[in-house]
């Protein structure tokens, strides 16, 4: 009786191993997914510009998206706020 009680708690464990093991696997691929960044939209130029560095031209004004900062003459994209000064 004691051998099929270790037998059956090594079981458990094993199931629950692979159970976890494939859990943390699944979510590492998540983490791996390539994000594409969208195009901006309208007059914008290559200039780079941050909330410190506005653009180079005053026409411009600095727009981010996704961490990534354009120079645009209107919004690049819909809701996009300008940032810095």
């Amino acid at each position: 009786m004691m051998k099929y009680i270790k037998l059956t708690v090594f079981t458990c464990l094993l199931v629950f191993a692979f159970t976890l093991t494939a859990d943390i696997s699944g979510a590492s691929e998540i983490g791996e997914e390539e994000v594409e960044l969208p195009e901006p939209q309208g007059a914008c130029s290559d200039d780079s510009c941050s909330p410190a560095k506005p653009c180079p031209n005053p026409d411009e004004s600095c727009y981010s998206s996704n961490g990534v900062f354009y120079c645009c003459v209107e919004p690049p994209f819909p809701g996009a706020d300008a940032v810095g000064d």
